[in-house]
C-alpha cells in the first residue's frame, strides 16, 4: 500500500505524496474533444487559416489551408489544442452529423509536483483550470467533463529488482505470446529498455497498444527537464529502478470490446471515465496483456509408473508457481524415516526421482524451462498483472 505521506511547498500550493503509487492503476494521459460551440475562443490562431511564406523568396502562397494545433511547451510539458470534426450521432434525426470540437492533448504531467498521482475525479479540476490559464479558449467547468475521451492511457507503475531482471521479465512475455510475437517490438534506445505490443497506430481492439518501460531511465533522458523542474529531488530515490507498463484504449469500438467481455463499462465522456473504479481499470491491464497471451497445453507425461506420474504432474503444477529445483529438493528433508539410515536413504532416493522428473519435465517444454530458470524474479514481477504462465 502506498502511504500519504505529504510534502508542502512554501512557495507552491502544491501537496505531494512521497511515495509512488505500485501496483495501482493510474490514468497518464488521454485525448479530450470539447463541443467548439460551447466554448469561448480567445486566441485565434485556434482557428485562423494558414498559409505558407517563403522567407528567401519574400513570398505568401495564396492558397489557404486548416488551422493548425498549437503547442505550449514549458517545463518539459508540452500541449497541444487543436480542431476537429467527427460525426456525432443525433437522437432527434436518427443520423450522424459532422460536429465541431476542441481536441486536446491531456496529460498528468500537467499536475506538475503532484504528476504520480495520475488523473483522477479528485483532481480533475486542476487540469481545467491548467487549460483554461493557457488563454486559448474557455468553456465551463461542467462543458470540459462532457468532453469525448478517446486514446486513454491506463498505467501502472512497479519496481524491479535491476534493468537486466526487467529484461529478463520481457523476454518471458516474448515467450509466451505465440503467433501474435510479430506484433512485439523490444525498445533498443540507448537510454531505456522496454517492450511494445503493436504500434499506437495500428492497434485494433483485440490487439490493443501496450508498453512495457524503464520509468526512471524515461525521466532521466526524455523527460528530464520536467523531472528536474517538478519531480527532482523529492523522487530522486524513490524512482530507482521504477518500472511503467501503459495500456491505450483508443476508440469507441476498443471500449465495446472491453464492455462486451464485462472488463469495463462503455464511456463515452470523460465524466463517465471518471467513474470507473480502480479494479475495472486494473481489469483493462491483465486484459488487455493476457490477449497476447497464447497458453500452451500442459505437458503429458511419458511413459511413466502411475506414482511417478503424479509426482510429475505435481513437479509441474510447483514450477508454474515459482518453485525451483532448489526448493523442490528442499521438501526432501521433511521426510523422517524409522531410523537416521533409512532416512538418508530415502531422502536420496527421493532426490534422485525429483531430479530425474524435474530434468524430463524442463528439457520437454522451453516454457517449463524459463519458468524454472527466472522464477525468482521473473514471476515475481509478472504476477502483478495475473499473467498464467
Amino acid at each position: 500500500m502506498v502511504q500519504n505521506h505529504e510534502q508542502h511547498f512554501d512557495n507552491q500550493n502544491v501537496k505531494v505524496m512521497l511515495d509512488i503509487p505500485i501496483n495501482i492503476p493510474l490514468t497518464d494521459s488521454f485525448s479530450l474533444k470539447v463541443l467548439f460551440n460551447e466554448c469561448i475562443i480567445i486566441d485565434e490562431r485556434l482557428t485562423s487559416q494558414t498559409c505558407i511564406y517563403y522567407e528567401s523568396l519574400d513570398l505568401v502562397d495564396c492558397e489557404l489551408n486548416p488551422p493548425k494545433p498549437i503547442l505550449i511547451q514549458n517545463n518539459g510539458i508540452t500541449i497541444r489544442i487543436g480542431l476537429c470534426e467527427i460525426p456525432i450521432f443525433d437522437n432527434e434525426t436518427k443520423q450522424k452529423n459532422q460536429t465541431k470540437f476542441i481536441n486536446l492533448t491531456v496529460s498528468a504531467k500537467l499536475l506538475k509536483y503532484r504528476y504520480f498521482e495520475g488523473i483522477n475525479r479528485k483532481n480533475i479540476k486542476l487540469l481545467y483550470d491548467e487549460f483554461i490559464q493557457f488563454k486559448v479558449f474557455t468553456c465551463s467547468f461542467d462543458c470540459f467533463l462532457s468532453g469525448y475521451i478517446s486514446d486513454v492511457d491506463i498505467c501502472i507503475n512497479r519496481y524491479t529488482n535491476s534493468p537486466l531482471c526487467f529484461e529478463d521479465a520481457l523476454n518471458v512475455l516474448i515467450s509466451q505470446t505465440g503467433n501474435k510475437a510479430k506484433h512485439l517490438h523490444k525498445i533498443s534506445e540507448s537510454m531505456n529498455v522496454g517492450l511494445t505490443f503493436n504500434k499506437r497506430d495500428f492497434a485494433k481492439p483485440s490487439i490493443p497498444f501496450i508498453k512495457f518501460y524503464h520509468k526512471e531511465f524515461e525521466l532521466l533522458s526524455k523527460s528530464v527537464d520536467f523531472y528536474n523542474f517538478y519531480l527532482f529531488p523529492t523522487y530522486a530515490k524513490a524512482i530507482k529502478n521504477l518500472t511503467r507498463c501503459e495500456v491505450t484504449i483508443k476508440n469507441y469500438a476498443h471500449k465495446e470490446r472491453l464492455k462486451k467481455f464485462n472488463i469495463c463499462p462503455q464511456f463515452k465522456t470523460l465524466d463517465e471515465y471518471l467513474n470507473l473504479s480502480e479494479k475495472q481499470l486494473f481489469n483493462v491491464i491483465v486484459f488487455s496483456i493476457n490477449s497476447y497471451i497464447e497458453n500452451k497445453p500442459r505437458q503429458k507425461a511419458p511413459n511413466l509408473s502411475p506414482t511417478d506420474h503424479l509426482i510429475y504432474e505435481l513437479i509441474q503444477n510447483c514450477i508454474m508457481k515459482g518453485y525451483d529445483h532448489k526448493t523442490l529438493l528442499n521438501i526432501v528433508l521433511t521426510f523422517k524415516g524409522s531410523s537416521l539410515e533409512t532416512t538418508q536413504v530415502a531422502q536420496s532416493r527421493m532426490r534422485k526421482k525429483i531430479t530425474d522428473l524435474f530434468d524430463l519435465l524442463i528439457h520437454k517444454d522451453v516454457k517449463i524451462m524459463t519458468e524454472s530458470n527466472h522464477n525468482k524474479h521473473v514471476l515475481e514481477y509478472l504476477n502483478f498483472i495475473n499473467l498464467r504462465l
